[in-house]
């Protein structure tokens, strides 16, 4: 009966020291990660075709977002030509690119305006990078506003959720 004792107790021991152990690797763990990358387009030019307004775009608005939860470590934009040429795609004159978030229910609650680039951009890479490490009130969604001219040509955005 004594052995039977002893082996229970080094089981048992066996068994709080490895839930320990468990649990100390979960504790110490990097948190989750996520990334979201997305595209949307930009209105290159327009053209009337039998009465009817038909604008193509010749450029793409893409956005990076880096974080976890309700933490934003790092957001990139950049706008794209769509032939593969690695230019702006445009010539683009008075142009930003904001941030801007939202909760659940679509509604605003923060901006992060960008710096406004009062020179024309002829076919080069314009875009934006932002470091800067948030944490949002809500869950909901994190936006890139492009605006050319004090007018939002595009805007990509990713949902952030638990």
């Amino acid at each position: 009966m004594e052995r039977a004792n002893i082996v229970a107790r080094y089981v048992t021991q066996a068994a709080l020291a490895a839930s320990t152990a468990v649990a100390t690797v979960i504790s110490f763990s990097a948190p989750a990660s996520a990334t979201a990358v997305g595209y949307a387009k930009v209105v290159g030019f327009c053209l009337d075709a039998k009465g009817q307004q038909v604008c193509l775009p010749t450029t793409t608005l893409g956005h990076f977002v880096q974080g976890s939860g309700r933490n934003v470590n790092r957001q990139e934009a950049s706008v794209q030509d769509t032939f593969g040429m690695d230019s702006a795609g445009g010539n683009w004159c008075n142009w930003r690119i904001d941030w801007r978030y939202s909760d659940t229910n679509g509604r605003t609650y923060l901006f992060s305006r960008g710096e406004t680039h009062r020179k024309c951009t002829l076919h080069s890479s314009i875009g934006r990078v932002d470091t800067t490490h948030r944490t949002l009130k809500h869950y909901g969604k994190a936006c890139a506003d492009f605006f050319v001219a004090g007018t939002r040509r595009a805007s990509q955005c990713h949902f952030i959720t638990e």
